[in-house]
């Protein structure tokens, strides 16, 4: 299926004239404004996503990021609800003889909650109100309930026991949402880009539970307002500290502990978050009778820290850090570093009741350093990506019924591939730098929420973007032929020259229909491009992986993706079903060569060759949302392919992350008010191969026939895993206890082909990162 470009163009047409029409549309001059705040009444933490409804006319808003919410009313409206998951609904009495603002504290159900509860899944009211499909919020207090691997609670984990999101096992990072790669997907922590969200190869993720407080994914139908990636978008907003009193709370397990504190500088005003988390694998090393192990370990930490001052009811300041780094070492022999630091900075001011707007400055860095400090090849290897961004967003609420966000991105890329020198007298390495690459990406976003019925809502939207790759050399090859003995001249670009430029319309496109009370069909559709993409010919993503600029030879990669859902619930509104189905057009995607040269390759496009692709499935879900036993059972059937010319003589064939069926579920089961047990199984389809088919010797040595790419299997995965959590009554502490991988599978994470011992075949192998049961205890504490 592909996209012609005329209908593609009269698309962009049609969104122009709406947006167009929409933006000039006036509120009613009768109506006055009621605004504010939604607040947890405990914590003062606002509320992101809160339902504010007048009762029986179906008018309501959602509050935003940062619990401020605007709404046109009447003078006959006398009381408005506001409810969030969690929480007990509040009715409050309003006089809108003139415009209003409150602040409006909700207070948790039953007892008092360490983080602000936020469901999986929202009420109807709430969903019709938020019109994007393919939504995911993850409920961080369930979060803390199921079974952790090491006792560390995690938040990527939890992401793929959703339809529609999988991992290619243990042991790797990221994670593939619709047959999509993992560097298709955009990580945000307050609003600064994650590159790489893992610690420990994959095991656990970069998100502290105790520093969150908001998690959204967002798998199609993405907003007008985010941009440069193909698959998804996982929006993490940090905690802001309590606003009413200290907290000192925090967790210690057989893997890692952590502690947070929280709490006002100025009541009111002022607060403030500091959470740190470390693991500690390698002082279980020390004790060992080898001094070689005694040398060796791995281990990770993390730092999360947020100030935020209110300076005025129009002006609010945030300022948010992250610091996380991993360290592995093998005696005195190898070493390697890597980690991530974000910094951002947001202003809030309120022009007037309708209009809201954010300014965002934010920095995002990813480093890595690999060392080899004894024989002849001793080396040091670092390569690093940098980001610094400035974001203005602003939301303007016209009326009840629409809503118009618009806004402007910018942000300075910076990639060093690599610097390479040797350590040590003895070393033979000659010191080597890959040339620095920059490129600046902008783009201009307008988007208007529109309720054009009881029953019908839209959400229409245009980003437009421009990415120029800056400075560097570029290679002119003979008759367009990418082989390095084809090079011809070269051509160098000064520090800000421009070597590349593009610029890209990008329609966004979301409807939300109810039937009626109980049902809601959903239908979306978005266009995206990815200017920067990961360097990589392995499955799975790993901390040493480059991301590449796109450039005159390498394009930027495009998908078009179309979905239709429906969410069905019963009437007593204790069970939700939901499915889903999608189609995803990849063109401009790029793979690498058989034995491709990646790493230190200045002509990085001889390796590469470029194809189309596609993605398509269907995803169902059947949750209990009440009672004693809740979860949750999701099964998502799939496809994802390539096709290149140049791989598998032009046919089509499976993607590295093509799992055509994946099942998960997962319960939760409160026996009383001391302990609740859960449980998740996962199981799906093997991921891709490609075998070995034969063999050939030449000049002595023995070379390998490789078969059709990925045409085989590993064979499939599943795990159970089991927790049980105490809550002794009258003690700020609890208890988790879990077993990880229960019935010891040993899953495969790839197999691969050595000599037999024999000398005359060759045998395939099978490697598990766990093969066993992995047990856990952790202590959590709050005071």
């Amino acid at each position: 299926m592909q996209f012609s470009d005329l209908p593609f163009k009269q698309l962009i047409c049609v969104l122009c004239a709406y947006l167009m029409l929409t933006g000039i549309v006036l509120a009613q001059e009768e109506k006055a404004v009621l605004s504010g705040y939604v607040r947890d009444s405990s914590t003062g933490e606002d509320l992101i996503g809160a339902t504010i409804m007048v009762p029986g006319t179906g008018i309501g808003v959602i509050s935003n990021h940062y619990g401020y919410f605007s709404l046109n009313l009447n003078e006959s409206i006398t009381q408005v609800q506001i409810s969030f998951i969690g929480y007990e609904t509040k009715l409050v009495p309003v006089n809108m003889n003139q415009d209003r603002n409150v602040v409006v504290q909700l207070e948790p159900e039953g007892i008092a909650m360490q983080t602000v509860v936020v469901s999986a899944e929202t009420s109807e009211a709430d969903r019709f109100q938020e019109i994007g499909m393919s939504v995911e919020r993850i409920s961080i207090t369930q979060l803390q309930k199921m079974p952790k691997l090491f006792g560390e609670v995690d938040l990527i984990r939890n992401i793929t026991l959703m339809p529609g999101i999988s991992t290619i096992g243990e042991g790797t990072s990221g994670f593939n949402v619709r047959g999509g790669g993992a560097d298709e997907n955009l990580i945000l922590l307050d609003e600064a880009p994650v590159y790489n969200a893992a610690h420990v190869m994959g095991f656990f993720s970069v998100f502290n539970p105790d520093a969150i407080k908001d998690a959204k994914i967002y798998k199609g139908g993405l907003p007008a307002q985010y941009g440069g990636r193909l698959s998804s978008v996982l929006d993490v907003r940090q905690l802001d500290g309590n606003k009413n009193k200290l907290e000192v709370y925090g967790g210690i397990g057989n893997l890692s502990s952590r502690v947070a504190l929280s709490g006002p500088i100025q009541k009111g005003k002022t607060s403030f978050l500091l959470a740190g988390r470390r693991s500690y694998l390698d002082q279980f090393a020390r004790f060992s009778n080898n001094e070689d192990t005694r040398n060796s370990g791995i281990y990770f930490y993390d730092l999360n820290a947020k100030i935020n001052h209110v300076i005025s009811e129009k002006d609010k300041l945030y300022f948010s850090y992250y610091l996380g780094k991993d360290h592995m070492k093998l005696a005195d022999m190898f070493k390697t570093q890597w980690g991530n630091s974000t910094t951002s900075f947001r202003w809030n001011h309120i022009f007037n009741p309708r209009l809201f707007s954010n300014l965002t400055v934010l920095s995002s860095r990813y480093d890595y350093t690999i060392g080899v400090y004894d024989g002849a090849n001793a080396f040091e290897w670092k390569s690093t990506i940098g980001n610094l961004a400035l974001k203005y967003d602003m939301t303007f609420f016209l009326s009840p019924n629409t809503t118009l966000d618009f806004g402007l991105h910018a942000a300075q890329q910076g990639f060093e591939p690599g610097v390479v020198n040797p350590t040590g007298p003895e070393s033979g390495i000659n010191p080597m730098q890959m040339p620095e690459e920059k490129a600046l990406e902008s783009a201009l976003y307008i988007s208007v929420d529109q309720k054009l019925s009881e029953k019908l809502k839209v959400q229409a939207g245009l980003r437009m973007a421009d990415f120029r790759r800056l400075g560097g050399t570029q290679y002119v090859y003979e008759n367009g032929i990418f082989d390095r003995e084809a090079i011809i001249d070269t051509l160098n670009f000064g520090k800000w020259g421009q070597m590349a430029s593009f610029l890209r319309l990008e329609p966004r496109l979301n409807l939300s229909y109810q039937m009626d009370k109980n049902t809601i069909l959903k239908a979306s559709y978005h266009h995206t491009n990815q200017f920067v993409q990961l360097v990589s010919n392995t499955s799975a993503p790993s901390p040493i992986d480059i991301w590449k600029p796109a450039n005159n030879y390498i394009q930027p990669s495009q998908v078009h993706q179309i979905a239709l859902g429906m969410v069905k619930s019963s009437a007593s509104k204790n069970y939700e079903f939901l499915v889903e189905g999608f189609y995803k057009n990849y063109s401009h995607i790029n793979e690498f060569k058989n034995g491709a040269q990646l790493t230190f390759n200045r002509t990085l496009e001889t390796e590469i060759l470029e194809g189309i692709g596609r993605a398509y499935g269907i995803e169902l879900s059947a949750e209990k949302k009440q009672g004693k036993l809740t979860g949750r059972v999701s099964y998502t059937l799939s496809k994802s392919e390539r096709k290149v010319e140049g791989i598998n003589s032009g046919d089509w064939y499976n993607a590295n992350f093509d799992k055509p069926h994946d099942l998960s579920a997962f319960a939760v089961f409160e026996l009383n008010k001391k302990w609740d047990f859960s449980a998740n199984f996962v199981y799906a389809t093997g991921r891709p191969l490609t075998m070995v088919v034969g063999r050939y010797e030449h000049q002595g040595r023995t070379f390998p026939i490789m078969g059709d790419r990925n045409a085989h299997r590993i064979p499939d995965y599943h795990r159970l895993d089991i927790s049980a959590n105490l809550h002794p009554e009258g003690k700020r502490g609890s208890w988790s206890f879990g077993l990880y991988n229960a019935y010891a599978r040993r899953n495969p994470y790839s197999i691969f082909f050595r000599p037999n011992e024999n000398g005359n075949g060759t045998e395939a192998v099978r490697l598990s990162i766990l093969g066993s049961v992995m047990p856990s205890v952790t202590y959590n504490f709050k005071f």
